[in-house]
């Protein structure tokens, strides 16, 4: 990526933990890059315990990187960061906080004749124009857009309109369904997400094996590398544009993928091929976080839909594979939920799908 430099004989500088970055945030800078040649926007805090941000997941490393994605295509723009790690409190700490920043007015200019300074609080106007006297300093005044970030992480839902797009990453509820073939997953996921009005992420494989004309039990090395890295990007891509209303679904994840793998290609392919293959879901399955996961039981009956291998039909392995699914999910018990247990047969479809909603609004405090 190249760096952008600032050019400009004014300059303004603008402060913030930003956790998260929303609209009024970015209403403030673009006022002050109006009444400027550029902006220098700094997103301070760190990467420790001590960071309010960082408690709750928002890491500075994070911020920044948000910030920065917010403002790529702005010419007029340079984000950086502030590291406060390793600084002493204030007022103790004043002092390498502004030489800090000096250093990164440094860093991302090319020295300007006017440089000004838009603080939110009276002490940052005291405090630099005390260490940094050839700088103006203004205390800036509320955005017409009257939120908070501590508004906006305390009830994010009701605030979601306020969130840059980057920053809803984080904020967005995730709901995994997985179970064995037949089981009613996708159905589920796609009832759910219509209900919700939420956008939804259906099972890769099923896409993947109708392009290729390929079948459950004809799936290799190769292919499963595709499921693993393809269906996470896909997910991965719903949560990360942004567009939708904090809550998305997700039709199978790379630990069913895993169940596949075991079943068909443990005793058929090379240790080395299969030792590859785990290491890539080990990698996969901690890059995804979920806040629920609904676990469907093979109680319906299992389908012959032209792909899949009826090796898998009798009782005996579709209840080895919702074992083996759970025993791989165990590091995430607390984020799962197994749809009704005792059941009638002609209502296990309704009773899933009312469950579904009872703990949804339980778990994530979501109604429809």
């Amino acid at each position: 990526m190249k760096r952008k430099h600032l050019s400009g004989k004014s300059i303004g500088i603008v402060f913030g933990t930003f956790a998260p970055m929303h609209v009024g945030h970015v209403d403030l800078i673009t006022k002050e890059k109006r009444a400027n040649d550029n902006v220098l926007v700094i997103v301070s805090g760190s990467n420790t315990q001590k960071d309010r941000g960082t408690r709750t997941g928002l890491s500075l490393n994070r911020r920044f990187r948000n910030v920065r994605e917010i403002f790529y295509d702005d010419e007029l723009i340079v984000v950086d960061k502030l590291d406060e790690a390793d600084m002493p409190p204030y007022p103790e700490g004043w002092v390498p906080w502004v030489n800090r920043v000096k250093d990164l007015i440094t860093k991302n200019t090319d020295g300007p004749e006017k440089i000004t300074f838009y603080v939110g609080e009276s002490e940052y106007v005291i405090e630099l124009n005390r260490y940094y006297p050839q700088a103006q300093v203004e205390l800036i005044e509320c955005s017409v857009i009257n939120i908070s970030a501590t508004e906006i992480r305390d009830n994010p839902i009701e605030n979601w309109r306020f969130i840059t797009k980057p920053f809803r990453r984080h904020f967005t509820r995730k709901v995994l369904v997985v179970g064995s073939a037949s089981g009613g997953k996708t159905t589920l996921v796609k009832d759910l997400a219509r209900t919700y009005n939420a956008p939804c992420s259906l099972e890769y494989a099923r896409e993947y094996q109708e392009k290729y004309n390929v079948r459950d039990d004809e799936l290799d090395t190769n292919d499963y590398i595709h499921l693993l890295t393809d269906q996470y990007a896909q997910t991965a891509e719903i949560i990360d544009n942004g567009q939708h209303s904090w809550l998305i679904f997700a039709d199978t994840n790379s630990t069913v993928t895993k169940v596949y793998i075991d079943y068909y290609l443990k005793e058929n392919i090379s240790q080395e091929e299969f030792d590859l293959l785990d290491r890539l879901y080990q990698v996969t399955q901690a890059r995804e976080k979920w806040d629920l996961i609904f676990v469907i039981l093979p109680k319906s009956n299992y389908v012959d839909d032209g792909s899949r291998d009826m090796t898998m039909a009798d009782n005996r392995t579709r209840d080895w594979f919702t074992k083996h699914l759970l025993d791989l999910l165990s590091p995430f018990k607390d984020k799962i939920v197994i749809l009704v247990e005792n059941c009638d047969s002609d209502s296990f479809f309704a009773d899933n799908y009312h469950y579904a909603k009872k703990t949804i609004k339980e778990r994530l405090h979501i109604e429809i």
